[in-house]
């Protein structure tokens, strides 16, 4: 009898093993269901926040962390060509891209971060964090071994300063003071766990939250908040690179947190180079004189295809949520741009195939409808396009009022010529471009276009200052999820917040106030659909383009990976032969 069932229990053994490889095998054919299976499992990771909710406290290994060693050898210097320079280096106060490069992940920390594959949020400073059964009180508790550079500990009083710090309405931080709006208090617990408590729910509290860059209080602390604004550069935080120095115009220097709680980065010194021609940061390139740089399109089309070059340099391209788009921004307070006829009549004169074909030569480039991250589910993929259509420009221009009335070849209504002035960062070679392409067109049928080129300091003033008619800006960093009060609700207008181009639209901002506090992704993404319709018919923007990331790398750093969101210089390496700096 135990013979027979042996035998009999290896049959059953083997019959079982032979369906589950036909159905693996089914499965790998499967396309269909391969794509279910990867949207559910999206979807489990974007509604984390909804399953935490349930009162249960978020424990995702932090405490290894510091154990967790990258590879590879130590030594080297990364040498980051930036083709603008920061306006200040101050977390709060900055809103340039260029400042994220040199201050976030490598001198500032957050109490959470994202999983840059899984895109969940796991503890960073914080050791773990637990979200009340109504969604209105999110508690974090620090972690025992952190520490900002100085060796200073960090405390619940850092959290409660950071954020009092945001919230001071006369910091110059209304960009990002708008997402704390429904936050009621903080209260310290004990010196390493804090409450927040809000007056409503919002989708993005634990985001926003936990986002949050951590301040020294003991460093920052002030009495006047112009004491504050002021402070632009010896940036002070808790992470893996500490500030050594900023030369203006030339670089700023971060050398390795030796000192750091974390798992310690193997390049000792991240230098950002300013070099703002862009054919110059090319030559540098491939002089050695810099590593690593944001190529323009067209250079990416070109040395992408020579061997030489790629025998030398990673040649990266890779779609991530925060690459953003390109835009023209136009100024509602302008009389030119007030009616949605006229700003619809602008997009057809933008032949933004062209600028895809003939200035970005990049076939993956996508033409945007709306803000949202053009492979992500906010937006609405049956918007499509507006069309080069320069016949329906002429005609909607006529419809709202701008002809010719006095025979001078330029349209004008009410005694004002459709004369504009269109702002571009000094420099700038694609901004240039666009720039021009949009001038020419204009004049074929009758508007003219004046450029107005400014160093990027002057330029980042005067958009604050709503000081322009036109502009040539992008918007990128945006999250996994995102929420567009920031740039696009009516409160956000005044008080140098990020609503530049001045659109004010009662419903848009209706929907966006509902979506914020809509915890159910499906029916935010619903409202946020009818939202990006409304943007799609009053054209506030001109969106051009969003393209993937492209960077040029040299070939000597190793451990180079692609992640769902981005690349992380922290983990490269040089191995000991080929590294150039001691």
């Amino acid at each position: 009898m135990n013979g027979r069932s042996t035998l009999a229990t290896f049959f059953l053994f083997i019959f079982l093993l032979i369906m589950i490889v036909l159905q693996v095998l089914s499965m790998v054919q499967a396309d269909r269901l391969y794509e279910r299976l990867n949207h559910l499992l999206d979807t489990l990771a974007s509604s984390r926040t909804v399953i935490v909710n349930q009162g249960n406290q978020a424990k995702t290994g932090a405490k290894n962390l510091p154990g967790q060693e990258y590879p590879g050898d130590e030594g080297d210097w990364l040498v980051w060509c930036l083709d603008a320079e920061p306006e200040n280096l101050n977390p709060v106060t900055s809103t340039s891209l260029y400042a994220r490069y040199v201050i976030s992940s490598t001198i500032f920390e957050s109490l959470l971060e994202y999983d840059p594959d899984k895109l969940i949020l796991r503890p960073l400073l914080a050791e773990s964090y637990k979200i009340s059964d109504d969604g209105l009180e999110i508690s974090f508790r620090l972690r025992d071994d952190v520490h900002f550079s100085d060796g200073h500990p960090i405390t619940a009083d850092d959290i409660i300063f950071t954020y009092r710090t945001i919230v001071n309405p006369k910091v110059d931080a209304a960009n990002l003071a708008n997402y704390f709006k429904d936050i009621n208090d903080v209260i310290k617990i004990s010196n390493h766990e804090v409450k927040f408590i809000m007056n409503r729910v919002y989708f993005k509290f634990l985001e926003i939250i936990g986002g949050m860059e951590i301040l020294p209080e003991h460093i920052y602390k002030f009495t006047d908040p112009m004491e504050f604004n002021k402070k632009r550069s010896n940036p002070v935080g808790s992470g893996p690179y500490i500030f050594e120095k900023w030369d203006v115009g030339r670089q700023v220097v971060l050398k390795r947190n030796d000192n750091y709680w974390g798992k310690k980065p193997k390049i000792r010194q991240i230098i950002y180079r300013i070099i703002t021609n862009l054919t110059a940061t090319v030559q540098a390139l491939r002089a050695g004189d810099i590593d690593y740089m944001r190529p323009m399109p067209d250079q990416f089309s070109e040395l992408s295809r020579d061997n030489q070059f790629t025998d030398k340099f990673r040649c990266l391209s890779y779609w991530h949520p925060a690459v953003g788009y390109f835009y023209i921004g136009w100024n509602q307070q302008r009389p030119f741009f007030k009616d949605a006829r006229v700003r619809l009549a602008m997009t057809h004169l933008v032949d933004r195939e062209a600028i895809r074909t003939y200035i970005l030569k990049n076939p993956d480039v996508n033409i945007p409808t709306g803000p949202f991250y053009v492979y992500g589910r906010q937006a609405d993929p049956a918007i499509k396009p507006w069309p080069f259509d320069p016949n329906k420009a002429v005609q909607l221009l006529n419809e709202a009022g701008w002809t010719d009335h006095d025979g001078d070849g330029i349209r004008d209504k009410d005694g004002v010529k459709f004369s504009f002035r269109y702002m571009i960062g000094s420099g700038l070679y694609l901004h240039e471009q666009i720039a021009k392409m949009v001038k020419d067109q204009a004049a074929k049928v009758g508007i003219e276009v004046s450029l107005d080129p400014y160093e990027w300091s002057v330029f980042v003033e005067r958009l604050h200052s709503r000081d322009f008619d036109a502009v040539n800006l992008s918007w990128g960093g945006g999250g996994i999820q995102e929420d567009p009060y920031q740039i696009w609700h009516s409160s956000q207008i005044g008080n140098r917040g990020s609503n530049y181009v001045g659109f004010n639209n009662p419903q848009a901002d209706a929907i966006i106030e509902e979506a914020r506090r809509t915890l159910d992704e499906n029916k935010r993404n619903e409202l946020y659909h009818q939202f990006h319709r409304i943007i799609h018919e009053e054209q506030p923007y001109t969106f051009v383009y969003s393209r993937p990331e492209q960077r040029f790398l040299d070939k000597r750093f190793e451990n180079v990976k692609i992640h769902k969101l981005g690349i992380n210089e922290l983990e490269w390496y040089v191995p000991k032969d080929k590294q150039k700096y001691k």
